[in-house]
Formats: structure tokens, C-alpha cells, sequence
């Protein structure tokens, strides 16, 4: 009766430690992309001289949610994280992928 017991606890326990994590991993990624992804693109969107896009950068924007990034167009979290916003929109055409519509 005790090993059941102890079963059912280990179990239950094994089910929390995963939903946790699935929740944490969520919060890892923002409109498709995770912190490294977006990362990748942070010398294209910032500083007196931005680069071009990066490969890799290019690359994580094809998993990106445009519609989702098009919610953060004019947030002051940007400008906190030193992100150019007319360059962060333009980089979906620099990458030659389909720019989002964020007028609507």
C-alpha cells in the first residue's frame, strides 16, 4: 500500500515538474521567437549604425508571428531595450520576407 502511494506522489510530482516547465518555456519565446532568436536580429534594430540583418536573423524571422510583433510597433518597451522600431519593421524586407500589415 505504501510503494502505491509513494507511486502516485512520485507521479503527481513528475506532472507539476512538466507543466512548469511547459510554462516556462512559453515564456521564453515572444510572437514565435525565443530570446535567442530575437537576440540575433538586436544589431540590425539598434545603435547610431545598425547592420543588415544576419543570416540567423533572417533565418528566426521566418518563424516569426508578424501579426503578434505588430502589437509591439509603438510600445515604449522598444525604445527600453534600445530597439529602433522603423528598423525592427524594416527588417522583414530586408530579409526578403512578406512585411506584416501593422497599419491595421
Amino acid at each position: 500500500m505504501e510503494a502505491k502511494q509513494n507511486l502516485v506522489i512520485l507521479f503527481a510530482t513528475l506532472v507539476i515538474v512538466a507543466a512548469i516547465g511547459i510554462e516556462m518555456a512559453s515564456a521564453d519565446s515572444l510572437c514565435g521567437l525565443t530570446i535567442y532568436d530575437l537576440m540575433t536580429c538586436k544589431s540590425a534594430v539598434s545603435g547610431p549604425k545598425p547592420l543588415p540583418p544576419s543570416d540567423k536573423c533572417c533565418a528566426a524571422l521566418t518563424k516569426a508571428d508578424f501579426p503578434c510583433l505588430c502589437t509591439f510597433k509603438n510600445s515604449p518597451m522598444l525604445s527600453d531595450f534600445k530597439i529602433n522600431s522603423t528598423l525592427a519593421m524594416d527588417l522583414p524586407s530586408k530579409c526578403k520576407l512578406d512585411s506584416p500589415n501593422c497599419s491595421a
